[in-house]
């Protein structure tokens, strides 16, 4: 018997024994998740280690796809561009440690997700809409920040986490977490590798997707008092990637990173806390056309880089009924690059390079007997020069002043949460989007959202609805001789969640996002918008052996602007629709190893998702019209935590 028909039968199983006897009351963990839940309005944080379905995330952008909103423009096996919305590039802010994350590639092969592997962070943090103004400037369409926060040793001790995962395509990640400390002090050390070899289509067709990445993380923190925190951390990762969506792959992915934060807490009745943080990112990327495909006649290269370097001061305060963050935070960012196979002996170029200055205020306070309100205020200040390198030999500067901010009102009453909150967010033009057209305005969404949340015991849910206006959107137009330009942009959507456990052992989970979007100027829809799509989960767990199903199906898209979009990818033409079914199973084999297999993709589908990038030609590979999804993948995976 072959390994598809086993993998179900945990579930058959678990049918049949929930039908013959009397389930008692669930006293397990819940070892299988299919979908994240919406915590507070228009924010949420995710536990990147909990176990989930489809297969475990590779990288940043694997790990939102499951996010209600969220999509992934595919590229190869790795380093996928996310978006929210139908949104993403620089209007969708990505951190680590709160500080910004950038690729250096004029062609996104390495979006910050990238260097991100979700399994070397504690939580991620998503914020939907402009209804912050803590991340940073321009949060468009949201920001996520992946976090890492080491829990205080109040006594000696060491903790230890790991995981390793093999499944189809010679996928294989392994990955180890290892923490000592005690109340002074602790150091931590972080390990992955990531591996996957070129995976194949619905229709059995190999697509060029082979990619490696290896991270190295040390972290040194310092904790003389319960009120004080000193940390220093370092970050090294190395990778590569192919891609079926361009005539060349990521050879070389190299960044080097280090962080310090310095926090006390507790200083004064109205002063709760104040933090300082740096963060300095170094991204080394190479691109070429021989390293990782067949070399051709006239091999090509090239050898972009980025610095930056962040900083942010705030405190925490409390004046009666109010709190409030403030704060002030800046960045450096230099871009250059250089060409050629010896590119080592040439000089580096310099290309453009962005300074900015941020202040900001949040503040909430109660209203009424069981309302809240929650506003803030950001007023961001950004330089970006144009090297003549970059520039047609002339140097440029182009200055832009930005006013973000939001408010909104919630309301709880037993187990409802209502709201409804008015932002605005400000950007200026990107590297990508200034490489285009040197003369863009700056971008301004004007977005309405409204909604509730539901939690019982057993039932927990969330509807939300967005209105929005944006001002001069910066639209990448492959037919305009400008290449990029300044449109006026409507967008409105609904994103729905639930999770009903219905029996002790039992829970059914769904979810639905729909997006609509429109190019005001031009008459005809916004680029890059995602269609309709629902995801239905069904999950039994009986606190030592777990078994589930999702179902996920995303309606046809007929609404597109071929050649145009954004950064990301430009449309390509109507996408059809599709649907896929993923099981997978579970055993906590004890207190600290869990044992997962799964299997997507199921009857082996051949799809793509509508905002995916074209398929390219690649010697030895067969040319489809956007990158397809893997087809039917299996996978096992073995959590130990100590």
């Amino acid at each position: 018997m072959t390994i598809r028909y086993l993998l179900p039968l945990p579930l058959a199983l678990a049918v049949a024994h929930a039908c013959a006897a009397e389930t008692p009351a669930f006293v397990g963990e819940e070892v299988l998740v299919t979908a994240s839940r919406l915590d507070q309005p228009l924010q949420l944080s995710l536990d990147p280690r909990a176990p989930r379905q489809p297969a475990p995330a590779a990288d940043g952008a694997s790990l939102l796809k499951n996010i209600p909103g969220f999509n992934v423009a595919r590229k190869g096996g790795s380093s996928g561009d996310p978006l929210l919305r139908g949104l993403g590039g620089s209007r969708l802010a990505i951190l680590a440690d709160g500080g910004f994350v950038f690729g250096g590639c004029g062609g996104r092969m390495d979006p910050p997700t990238a260097y991100l592997f979700p399994d070397a962070y504690d939580v991620v943090d998503v914020v939907k809409g402009p209804q912050s103004v803590k991340l940073g400037p321009g949060l468009v369409a949201g920001g996520v920040n992946f976090e890492r926060k080491t829990p205080r040793f109040d006594q000696p001790g060491v903790r230890f986490n790991g995981s390793l995962l093999g499944g189809s395509g010679d996928r294989n990640d392994a990955y180890a977490d290892f923490a000592a400390g005690s109340r002074y002090g602790y150091a931590r050390i972080l390990a992955s590798r990531n591996h996957g070899g070129d995976y194949r289509d619905g229709d059995g067709r190999p697509v060029h997707s082979a990619f490696d990445r290896d991270s190295q993380t040390a972290i040194v923190g310092l904790t003389p008092g319960r009120d004080t925190t000193l940390e220093v951390s370092a970050d090294r990762s190395r990778g590569q990637a192919a891609y079926a969506d361009r005539m060349m792959d990521g050879s070389k992915f190299d960044r080097d990173a280090w962080g310090v934060k310095l926090e006390q807490r507790r200083l004064a009745g109205w002063l709760d806390a104040v933090r300082l943080q740096l963060n300095h990112s170094y991204v080394d990327h190479v691109m070429d056309n021989f390293s990782l495909r067949p070399a051709p006649k006239m091999k090509m290269l090239g050898n972009p880089d980025r610095e930056a370097d962040t900083g942010r001061l705030s405190a925490d305060l409390a004046f009666g009924d109010w709190e409030v963050t403030t704060g002030v935070d800046w960045l450096r960012d230099r871009h250059s690059k250089r060409f050629d196979v010896d590119y080592q002996q040439q000089p580096r170029l310099p290309d453009i390079s962005f300074d900015n200055q941020g202040l900001y205020a949040e503040a909430s306070t109660p209203l009424g007997a069981q309302g809240r309100l929650i506003s803030g205020l950001r007023r961001d200040a950004t330089l970006a020069v144009l090297e003549a390198a970059s520039n047609k030999g002339i140097r440029a500067e182009n200055r832009y002043h930005m006013d973000s901010g939001f408010v909104r009102y919630e309301l709880k009453t037993g187990g409802w949460t209502h709201y409804v909150g008015l932002g605005q967010a400000q950007r200026a033009p990107d590297y990508w989007e200034l490489n285009r057209n040197g003369r863009l305005g700056k971008e301004s969404n004007l977005q309405l959202d409204a909604g509730l949340l539901y939690q019982d015991d057993k039932l927990q849910g969330s509807l939300s609805a967005y209105l929005s206006r944006v001002g001069d959107f910066i639209l990448v137009d492959n037919n305009s001789p400008q290449k990029a330009r300044n449109v006026d942009a409507r967008r409105y959507g609904l994103e729905s969640e639930a999770r009903w456990r219905f029996a002790p052992q039992w829970t059914l989970s769904g979810s639905v996002a729909w997006a609509w979007a429109a190019n005001l100027d031009d008459g005809r829809p916004l680029a890059q918008t995602p269609p309709l799509e629902g995801k239905l989960g069904l999950k039994w767990d009986n606190g030592r052996y777990g078994a589930g199903a999702a179902l996920r199906a995303a309606q046809r898209q007929d609404r597109v602007a071929p050649g145009q979009g954004n950064i990301v990818g430009q449309d390509i033409g109507a996408a059809p629709g599709f649907a896929t079914l993923s099981l997978d199973a579970g055993w906590k084999i004890s207190k600290r190893f869990k044992l997962l297999a799964g299997i997507d993709n199921v009857f082996n589908r051949a799809y793509a998702e509508s905002v995916s990038r074209g398929g390219d030609m690649v010697a030895g590979y067969t040319r489809t019209t956007r990158v397809n999804e893997p087809g039917r993948t299996l996978w096992t995976k073995l959590q130990v935590e100590l």
